[in-house]
C-alpha cells in the first residue's frame, strides 16, 4: 500500500470523535441500462462449479426441485484499461490532484427489486480537499472476463459521488467488483456491490477486538501510517487465533453470507479491506462509518450507526441470525437488530453481559463446538 501524508487523517478526524460528524450531500448521478442484459445467464457465473452442483453444500437438505437462482462471483478480470483522462470542470481542481489521493468507496448491498446506489468519496492530500463538481465514471466485473462501464456520476462538495442503478440495470444475484475511476487524472477507489434475494441469511461479524485482539489497532494503523518512514516496517494487527477459521466455517461449511461492520470511520476503508483480505478471511460484505460522528465509542455512536444499518439490511429483506463482536456496543446494536442473545457471540471481557454467550479470548472452543453445525438454507444456490 503506498504511504501518505495522514496528518491531518489523525489529527483532525480524531478531534471530530469527540465533536462533530461530517456531512453529506446530494450528488447528480446518471441511471445506466446495462448493455448486458440480453446475454446468455452463464456469463455471469464464475469458475466455482457446475449449475447442477449438489445444492446441499451450502443450502442444506432443501429438498424437491426447487428452481433458484445461481449466485454469481465476479472478481477475476483484469482491471479496465481506463481511456485518457478528461479536462477538469474546475481550474481549481488540477491543484488539489497533484497531492496524493485518499479516496474510499463502501461495499453497496440490494435485492433485485431495489435500487443500488454506487457511494464514492475522493479527496486529495494531507488536508482531505474533496474533488468536487467532477466527472466519476464506474466500472463493474460481469463474470465476462473483462469490467463493463455502468455510467457516470459528478462529485458534490462534500467530494461523494453517487450512481443510481434501477432494479431493471442490476446483475443477477451475485458479487461483483466495482472499480470508480476520476476521468481527470485516473485515480479510483474499489468496492463490491452485492445483489441477494430477499431472505438470503446473514452473520455479522466486528472487526477491531472482535476479529483482531484489541481496539487499539484502529488507532495503530493511523499511527503507523502517520510515522512512515521514521518508523521500521509496518505494523499488522494481529488476528484473534481461530477468527478467520470461524468466518470460514460460517460462510463456506455452513452456508451463510458474511457482513463485517465496523466502527472505523469510511477513510480508513483501504485499509480495512486490505487487512481482510490479506488474513484470507471469508469474502464479505464491509462496512464502515459515513461520517466521524458515528465511529463515538458510545450507544448513541458507534452503537445507534451499527443497529441502523442492520435494520437497512432486514428492511431489505435479509435475516441476520447471529452476530459476533467484543463491545457494549455490539451488545446494544444486535440486540436492536432483534438478534437473539443466545444468537450473539461476545469476544473479550463483555461476553455473558445481556445473556449473551462468551467466547474468551479465541475461537478455539467455539470452533469445536458449532462445526458440526448443519449448513442453512438459502434462496439461492451457491458454491464456496
Amino acid at each position: 500500500m503506498r504511504k501518505r501524508n495522514v496528518v491531518w487523517h489523525v489529527c483532525a478526524p480524531l478531534v471530530a470523535l469527540l465533536l462533530i460528524g461530517c456531512g453529506t450531500s446530494t450528488s447528480t448521478a446518471e441511471t445506466w441500462t446495462p448493455d448486458v442484459a440480453g446475454q446468455d445467464a452463464d456469463v455471469h457465473l464464475d469458475d466455482a462449479g457446475d449449475v447442477g452442483a449438489e445444492m446441499d453444500v451450502a443450502l442444506g437438505d432443501a429438498g424437491g426441485d426447487v428452481d433458484l437462482p445461481e449466485l454469481a462471483f465476479c472478481n477475476q478480470a483484469p482491471l479496465p484499461e481506463f481511456g485518457e483522462t478528461v479536462d477538469w470542470e474546475s481550474f481549481g481542481s488540477g491543484a488539489i490532484t497533484a497531492l496524493d489521493e485518499w479516496h474510499s468507496a463502501q461495499d453497496v448491498i440490494t435485492h433485485p427489486e431495489r435500487e443500488a446506489l454506487i457511494t464514492g468519496k475522493f479527496t486529495y492530500g494531507p488536508t482531505s480537499k474533496d474533488l468536487q463538481g467532477e466527472r466519476i465514471e464506474v466500472w463493474m466485473d460481469d463474470c465476462s472476463g473483462s469490467y463493463v462501464r455502468l455510467g457516470e456520476a459528478l462529485t458534490d462538495s462534500d467530494g461523494r459521488s453517487v450512481l443510481t442503478l434501477a432494479p431493471d440495470a442490476l446483475p443477477p444475484v451475485g458479487t461483483y467488483a466495482l472499480v470508480q475511476r476520476v476521468m481527470g487524472d485516473n485515480t479510483a477507489a474499489r468496492s463490491y456491490l452485492r445483489v441477494f434475494p430477499q431472505e438470503t441469511r446473514f452473520i455479522v461479524f466486528d472487526i477491531d477486538a472482535t476479529l483482531t485482539t484489541s481496539d487499539s489497532e484502529l488507532f495503530q494503523d493511523i499511527f503507523n501510517d502517520l510515522f512512515e518512514p521514521l518508523l521500521d516496517g509496518d505494523f499488522v494487527p494481529e488476528a484473534r487465533v481461530g477468527a478467520v477459521d470461524i468466518t470460514k466455517v460460517r460462510n463456506e461449511l455452513h452456508g451463510y453470507q458474511l457482513v463485517y461492520i465496523t466502527g472505523r470511520p469510511y477513510w480508513l476503508t483501504e485499509q480495512s479491506r486490505g487487512w481482510l483480505d490479506d488474513q484470507g478471511v471469508a469474502h464479505g460484505h464491509l462496512r464502515l462509518t459515513g461520517s466521524n460522528a458515528e465511529s463515538l465509542p458510545n450507544n448513541t455512536g458507534v452503537g445507534a450507526y451499527k443497529a441502523a444499518y442492520l435494520a437497512f439490511l432486514q428492511d431489505l429483506g435479509f435475516e441476520i441470525v447471529m452476530a459476533y463482536g467484543n463491545a457494549t456496543t455490539d451488545i446494544f446494536a444486535y440486540a436492536e437488530a432483534g438478534i437473539a442473545p443466545e444468537r450473539t457471540f461476545i469476544l473479550g471481557q463483555h461476553g455473558g453481559e445481556e445473556g449473551t454467550v462468551a467466547l474468551g479470548e479465541d475461537y478455539v472452543e467455539h470452533l469445536e463446538a458449532v462445526r458440526g453445525e448443519a449448513p442453512t438454507d438459502q434462496p439461492f444456490v451457491w458454491t464456496p
